[in-house]
């Protein structure tokens, strides 16, 4: 009898592995031997089981700690285990200079922390809870911000990991909310460096109303951060994908969607 061809064989063995309910039951069959535990454990083998298998509710992160899923939730069983081993006071991560941290963003199993803020300067860490890692994120370039534009807002997320990201990078995304502009800041973990990723003027969006507190009306879902009650009208919302750092606009009554052109310091409307 012929043998089968190697990667043939890897090919039918993800096909099954992905028909694997739970990720616990995939983390036993990954213990099964060495074959099963390297195609288990590659990183386009995870994103292509995270894809049919999203990841269970464990809980809620806040200022005052994990907060895990209880019974007769399905996942509290996990939820508990990960109470018990990953530490939510984050007493791992060097203080900051002023203050505590405090988590404002939580993806992909990372947790963003604010310490200190003034203007354009301010204290962020990135950590995993449960390795005790952490990375303390650079304050930002003063040849990047913009001294003559006052900064009436802020917000920090995490960006989601793309398909092709490597698992263990992430990058940081700083929207700075100006009088006659929203400006968007990325830090990448791959350079180390902040970076202008796009830039959006608001008269190039008509009429909107004057800014205030942008964060009141901000939503971030699915990779996309949403915003709403910017025009007089209040019929559409500015759209920011945050994986490919591009504005747009979605009309509430039409359905009709805009892309914007996104130039850091040139921003206006595309054909």
């Amino acid at each position: 009898m012929s043998q089968s061809a190697p990667h043939l064989v890897e090919d039918l063995l993800e096909e099954i592995f992905l028909r694997l309910p739970t990720p616990a039951a995939l983390a036993r069959a990954s213990t099964a031997c060495p074959r099963f535990r390297r195609i288990i454990t590659h990183g386009s083998f995870l994103r292509r089981y995270r894809k049919l298998h999203p990841p269970p509710l464990l809980g809620f992160v806040g200022e005052s700690g994990f907060h895990p899923a209880e019974a007769p939730h399905p996942s509290a069983p996990l939820a508990r285990a990960l109470a018990d081993a990953a530490d939510f006071t984050y007493s791992f991560v060097p203080e900051p200079r002023e203050g505590h941290w405090k988590p404002i963003d939580i993806r992909d199993g990372r947790v963003l922390l604010l310490g200190s803020r003034s203007g354009y300067m301010f204290s962020l860490a990135v950590c995993d809870p449960l390795s005790r890692r952490y990375v303390l994120i650079p304050p930002m370039p003063e040849d990047l911000a913009v001294p003559e534009e006052k900064l009436l807002q802020i917000k920090s997320m995490l960006a989601p990991i793309g398909e092709d990201d490597d698992e263990m990078s992430f990058k940081v995304i700083y929207l700075a909310f100006h009088r006659s502009q929203l400006v968007a800041f990325v830090f990448s973990s791959m350079t180390g460096h902040w970076c202008i990723s796009a830039s959006l003027s608001w008269t190039s969006l008509g009429k909107v109303h004057p800014i205030y507190d942008m964060s009141d009306d901000c939503s971030h879902l699915h990779g996309y951060v949403y915003w709403t009650g910017l025009w007089s009208e209040r019929d559409k919302l500015l759209v920011l994908d945050t994986r490919g750092m591009e504005f747009s606009t979605v009309n509430f009554r039409t359905g009709y969607h805009t892309q914007l052109l996104n130039r850091p310091h040139q921003p206006r409307r595309s054909p």
